[in-house]
């Protein structure tokens, strides 16, 4: 089977958000898996994920925010952080004052 025809599993119904039970998130998984093994990426597996959504919820406002949350879920299961990474500067070594000798 496709990932494309994996996705709606991952919502157990319709209006149901994206992987919210532990069955969803075992078909979203599985589905990641199968995405990722075609070469697919998180923006194409994103736009399936939409596509599905937009075909039960008609009120743009809800439908931007179940997106937002789905994408969000998205990105925990595809295994990416929503911010990227704070490259560390290198710590430069102190100089340490000599010592004053005592009087």
């Amino acid at each position: 089977m496709a990932w494309k025809d994996q996705i709606a599993g991952s919502f157990g119904f319709g209006t149901a958000p994206f992987a919210a039970y532990r069955s969803d998130q075992d078909f979203a998984e599985e589905a990641i898996k199968a995405a990722k093994a075609e070469g697919a990426t998180r923006e194409e597996f994103a736009r399936e994920i939409a596509a599905y959504r937009r075909r039960y919820v008609k009120s743009e406002q809800v439908l931007r925010e179940c997106i937002s949350a789905d994408s969000a879920k998205l990105d925990t299961l595809w295994k990416v952080s929503r911010h990227a990474p704070v490259e560390a500067k290198p710590v430069e070594a102190e100089e340490t004052p000599a010592a004053v000798p005592a009087e």
